[in-house]
């Protein structure tokens, strides 16, 4: 009934030919998705963007198949394999077109997570890691105990067919610069009670002087992060993997805002935050924020988020908003970003399936 078919790359959004055409359409289709599942303007692409973000990289393997009835394309399977760490896990996502019957849309979810398991495990992968819609409660509740699922959704059926377990919950929040007026003032505010550390400022790739800290820092973020039972490994970074990881971020005309807080005694980065700016749009996306241990208790989290706002208010005032993912048990950074004005628009769960070793 579907036919499902491993998807070809072109070499840019605008080229010629069947290629370009099935891409443009899986473009046209990732945006209707995206509105779906996260609000209208929320999670925004361009074409540029959008064929940089399926590029494959040193770090990790990607998969796009797409299904077809017809010359219809109905349905998206999303497939990554992490290559440095985790390498016994896969993770995907299922895209569905909305306008299907049910008994079609639930059709074409077991025909696509199938396809999903065999290619795992062609690579290897005994662990499988599936992103569906979630919410802030449901019928099933997160292992966490924090956020919840629906399992007779379509993307959700199969997976509670399969045997998957509700691991964790991510909240997807929006914060609308116009609705804080008051930015300025709260950041004086949190330079006051953070007196002991500075602001660092960058845009684009880590200067050399603070490159073995960041690596220190995205380590601890893979460690500090809340994952739940999934099974994600800690990373291990080096300055190869950095950039990597920023030039693979600002492709198609994305930019990384970062600031970092550097302890005045010790001269050490106790922390980070960073903005994925897009080329084009109204939405900026807040990648990671970390503050290690040793240096939390003074707001560096609340100050370096705040900071960011202002100089994303002042370099592109277009983008008039930021969205961001937060673990739903990870109530410490969600008080800091609904401090910040960060306001829930969506919920996202994330599956486990494990192979069962023969005892």
């Amino acid at each position: 009934m579907f036919d499902i078919r491993l998807a070809t790359l072109p070499a840019h959004p605008d080229e010629a030919g069947a290629v370009g055409d099935e891409f443009r359409l899986a473009y046209a289709f990732n945006e209707r998705s995206n509105a779906e599942r996260y609000t209208e303007g929320v999670y925004v692409n361009t074409p540029v963007g959008f064929l940089a973000a399926l590029q494959p990289s040193p770090s990790e393997r990607i998969q796009c198949y797409r299904a077809w009835h017809g010359d219809r394309l109905v349905g998206v399977l999303s497939l990554y394999a992490p290559l440095l760490d985790s390498t016994e896990t896969a993770e995907y996502q299922v895209e569905l077109l909305g306008e299907l019957t049910a008994p079609d849309q639930a059709a074409l979810a077991e025909s696509l997570v199938e396809r999903a398991h065999e290619e795992a495990a062609r690579l290897g992968r005994s662990t499988l890691i599936a992103s569906a819609v979630g919410g802030a409660t449901g019928p099933v509740t997160a292992r966490t105990g924090f956020g919840g699922g629906d399992p007779t959704h379509p993307d959700t059926a199969p997976l509670v067919a399969r045997g998957y377990a509700l691991e964790q919950v991510y909240r997807v929040s929006v914060a609308e610069l116009s609705a804080l007026p008051d930015l300025e003032a709260r950041h004086a505010a949190a330079l006051e009670r953070a007196s002991g550390y500075e602001l660092v400022h960058w845009t684009g790739e880590t200067p050399q002087e603070h490159r073995a800290s960041m690596c220190a820092l995205h380590e601890r973020m893979s460690v500090d992060a809340p994952v739940a039972g999934l099974a994600w490994e800690p990373e291990v970074w080096d300055d190869a993997r950095l950039t990597e990881f920023e030039q693979s971020k600002q492709q198609g005309g994305r930019v990384l805002l970062t600031v970092a807080a550097r302890q005045r005694d010790s001269g050490e980065l106790g922390g980070f935050t960073t903005l994925i700016l897009p080329a084009t749009g109204t939405t900026a996306r807040q990648h990671d924020t970390l503050v290690t241990r040793p240096h939390r208790g003074h707001g560096l989290g609340m100050l370096m988020k705040l900071d960011n706002l202002l100089r994303l208010r002042a370099a592109r005032p277009e983008l008039m908003r930021v969205v961001t993912w937060n673990a739903e048990e990870n109530r410490h950074m969600l008080d800091v970003n609904e401090a910040a004005g960060f306001l829930p628009v969506s919920y996202e769960a994330q599956w486990q399936w494990r192979e069962q070793v023969p005892a």
